[in-house]
């Protein structure tokens, strides 16, 4: 029997696979934000969702810090409970769990390249413990684990509004920041490549509703580059590794790139922006591309059977080579109702069942594996 991870492969590797997969995580992000873990807890009694829902892959992503003493020295005054992550850029969610309200980027008053290039880089925890990647693959699983950003880190850190700034009126600081941020994640995808992990996720969003947050020639002249550079660098060492390329929002006029980069799988096509059966038309042979269920409409403010219709209209659109993989648009969010949760689960599942067996089924609910 065909295996998750040999299924997998065959898809990324341009072939139609066996069925299409799924998963409740974006990649090797956590899907269900900590009121939806917390409600997931509650109701099965279990910690793991991958494992509980019988999705078709498993994660694994190396810790990394902040490189330097006090990262709170970067700043100024800040709000109660924020929090800073590796790049010591200071988080604050509002009061409101599952969410994030405020960034507080420490290269906002950067004067020059050599400020930039005096933050350090964030540490990365190696060598890894391999162990568990080598368990979830022994037992037939792909691992997926993150591995950096380009375009999202260089905003976070200077601010999105004197970054935007910086593409155009100071092409120098763009592409010092730009140049911080690419030889952290080409370190970290090394790394995470070097721990035997099977697909590298990166994180880059670029999209709005209704269109780019920058110029499409912006990032094609700043951001695509780097890219090119990241996934260059670990092709040359990793040739088997496969890389999953995360961006919300409207980015039609970039996804040819996306495709020309070498990325093989793009999430999500979010339904609010893009139309899945014209993408998957377009460049659906040369990428897998993310089926993905609204995590902005369907599944917080649908129901049950709205959910199961939606994975049954996209499984239709892939139904001649089954190239997509069925993903939330984003991190579920708080207000999800846990049936619709199910409903998501049951309906991959039924769709991989039916793969195997050729046979269209009309019961959605298989309960846990």
């Amino acid at each position: 029997m065909t295996t998750p991870r040999e299924n997998l492969r065959k898809l990324l590797d341009g072939g139609s696979p066996a069925w299409s997969p799924f998963s409740v995580d974006v990649g090797a992000s956590p899907g269900f934000t900590e009121p939806v873990l917390r409600r997931f807890r509650e109701a099965t009694g279990d910690d793991d969702p991958a494992a509980y829902f019988d999705a078709d892959w498993r994660v694994f992503s190396l810790a990394c810090r902040f490189g330097g003493q006090d990262p709170a020295a970067l700043h100024g005054e800040v709000e109660p409970g924020t929090w800073f992550d590796e790049w010591g850029i200071g988080h604050w969610a509002g009061g409101l769990e599952g969410t994030l309200e405020q960034n507080y980027p420490p290269l906002a008053a950067a004067a020059s390249v050599s400020a930039v290039d005096a933050l350090p880089l964030p540490a990365i925890d190696t060598p890894a413990d391999r162990t568990a990647v080598e368990r979830f693959q022994a037992a037939g699983y792909p691992v997926f684990g993150y591995a950096g950003s380009i375009y999202e880190w260089a905003w976070w850190l200077r601010g999105m509004e004197q970054f935007l700034m910086d593409l155009v009126s100071d092409p120098a600081m763009a592409e010092a920041t730009l140049g911080k941020v690419e030889e952290h994640t080409t370190r970290l995808a090394l790394a995470t490549a070097a721990a035997g992990v099977d697909v590298l996720c990166f994180y880059d969003d670029a999209g709005m509703q209704r269109g780019m947050q920058l110029a499409p020639a912006l990032w094609q002249r700043f951001v695509k580059p780097a890219w090119q550079r990241v996934l260059d660098a670990v092709r040359t060492r990793f040739p088997d590794v496969r890389f999953f390329f995360h961006c919300c929002g409207k980015i039609d006029s970039i996804v040819a790139d996306v495709v020309e980069l070498g990325f093989h799988v793009l999430h999500p096509i979010q339904p609010e922006c893009m139309d899945f059966a014209e993408i998957h038309r377009q460049v659906g042979r040369r990428i897998a591309l993310a089926a993905t269920i609204s995590a902005q409409r369907t599944f917080p403010f649908g129901s049950p059977d709205d959910v199961r219709r939606e994975v049954r209209r996209l499984a239709d659109i892939v139904a001649g080579d089954r190239r997509a993989i069925f993903l939330p648009s984003n991190r579920i969010q708080p207000e999800t109702p846990w049936d619709n949760i199910v409903a998501f689960a049951d309906a991959c599942r039924q769709l991989r069942e039916e793969s195997r067996t050729g046979v269209r089924l009309t019961e959605f609910n298989f309960g846990r594996r």
